[in-house]
C-alpha cells in the first residue's frame, strides 16, 4: 500500500492539508490507504501535527521528497528487475536518475538554478533528518578547518557547526548548488566555494589546508576508480595529522525499514557499499592512516568511517 499511500499524502498536502480540510472523496480515500494518520487517536495526531511542522519547516523539501518517492515507486514497479542485473539500463530508462542532472548545474542562470533545485531540495530534505543522528557521531576538534565536497545546499554543515565549532566550514560543490546554499542563508563558519571535486588541487581551489574533509552521502554517486580517486585528492589536500570522514548507507540488504523510503533506497541499491570498500581504498592510497567506524539506523544501516593519520 506504500505507492497508493505516497500519491495520496502528497495529494493531500497539495491541497492545504493537515491544516486545511480536504474534499470529502480525498479524505475518504485516505482513509482507505493512509488511515493511520486520519484518525482520532493520540498516534494519529501526533502524526498530523508532526507533517504541519514539516510542511511549516520546509514545504519545498517535504513536496521535492514525494516527488521523488513517486518516481522511485514507479521506476521499481517499472524496470526494479534490472536495478541489481543491469544497473546502467536501469538508470538510463528511469526518472530517478534523470532527476540528478549535474551537468545541469554547472551554471548559475535561473535555467541551471531551476534545473538543480529539485534535486537540491531533495537532498538537504533528507539530510534535515539524517543530520540530528549522524553529528553525534562526528568528531572533530572545536576551531578545525573543515571541506565538505559534494556538500549540497550546506545542511549538514550548518548542523555540524551548531554542534561542533569549526573555525570555518567549507562546502566545495557545483556552481548551481553553491548558489542554492547561498540563498538559504549564510552562517557564521560557512561558506561556499564552486568547483569541480574531480579536478583535484583543492587547497588551491578553497584557499587552505583541511584538517577535516567530510563526504556525507558523495561517494557512492561515483564507480570504485572515481571514488578512490576523489578520496586520494582528500589525502593530498588534508593536513599533516587531519582525517576524513565518510557518512554513507551500507550496502543495500533489501526493504526492511517498512516505509516508502524503501523504494528511495533501492532505486540506488546497486551503489551502496560496506565500508570496508572505502578501508581498503584509503590503506591503498596511504599507509600511515587508521580508520574506525561506527554504525547507525535511519532508514536503513549508515557507518560512519573516521580516517585518521597516525602520529
Amino acid at each position: 500500500m506504500h505507492i497508493p499511500a505516497v500519491q495520496i499524502l502528497d495529494r493531500m498536502l497539495r491541497h492545504g492539508w493537515p491544516t486545511t480540510a480536504v474534499t470529502d472523496g480525498l479524505a475518504a480515500e485516505a482513509q482507505c490507504f493512509v488511515p493511520h494518520v486520519m484518525g482520532e487517536g493520540a498516534k494519529s495526531v501526533m502524526l498530523r501535527d508532526f507533517l504541519a511542522s514539516e510542511i511549516s519547516a520546509d514545504r519545498e523539501g517535504v513536496f521535492a521528497r514525494l516527488s521523488f518517492l513517486r518516481s522511485a515507486c514507479r521506476d521499481v514497479a517499472l524496470f526494479g528487475d534490472l536495478i541489481f542485473a543491469d544497473p546502467e539500463a536501469f538508470m538510463a530508462q528511469s526518472e530517478t536518475f534523470s532527476l540528478f542532472n549535474y551537468g545541469q548545474a554547472v551554471g548559475v542562470t535561473e535555467a541551471c538554478i531551476e534545473a538543480t533545485k529539485p534535486w537540491v531540495d531533495y537532498v538537504s530534505n533528507l539530510t534535515r533528518a539524517e543530520a540530528p543522528i549522524l553529528v553525534p557521531l562526528i568528531d572533530i576538534p572545536a576551531g578545525s578547518l573543515v571541506l565538505e565536497p559534494g556538500g549540497n545546499s550546506g545542511v549538514f554543515a550548518r548542523a555540524l557547526i551548531k554542534a561542533r565549532r569549526p573555525l570555518h566550514h567549507v562546502v566545495m560543490d557545483l556552481p548551481a548548488v553553491c548558489e542554492l546554499g547561498r540563498r538559504r542563508g549564510i552562517e557564521g563558519g560557512l561558506s561556499f566555494v564552486a568547483a569541480d571535486m574531480l579536478l583535484g588541487d583543492w587547497r588551491r581551489v578553497v584557499g587552505f589546508e583541511p584538517e577535516v574533509v567530510l563526504f556525507k552521502s558523495v561517494l557512492h554517486d561515483w564507480p570504485e576508480a572515481e571514488a578512490e580517486h576523489v578520496l586520494n585528492e582528500a589525502i593530498k589536500s588534508l593536513s599533516p595529522h587531519g582525517q576524513i570522514i565518510i557518512a554513507e548507507r551500507s550496502a543495500f540488504r533489501g526493504m526492511v525499514n517498512g516505509t516508502a523510503m524503501d523504494y528511495a533506497n533501492l532505486v540506488f541499491a546497486a551503489f551502496y557499499r560496506e565500508p570496508e570498500v572505502y578501508r581498503a581504498m584509503l590503506h591503498r592510497l596511504c599507509a600511515d592512516i587508521s580508520v574506525s567506524v561506527e554504525y547507525t539506523m535511519i532508514d536503513m544501516q549508515w557507518f560512519v568511517l573516521t580516517a585518521r593519520r597516525r602520529a
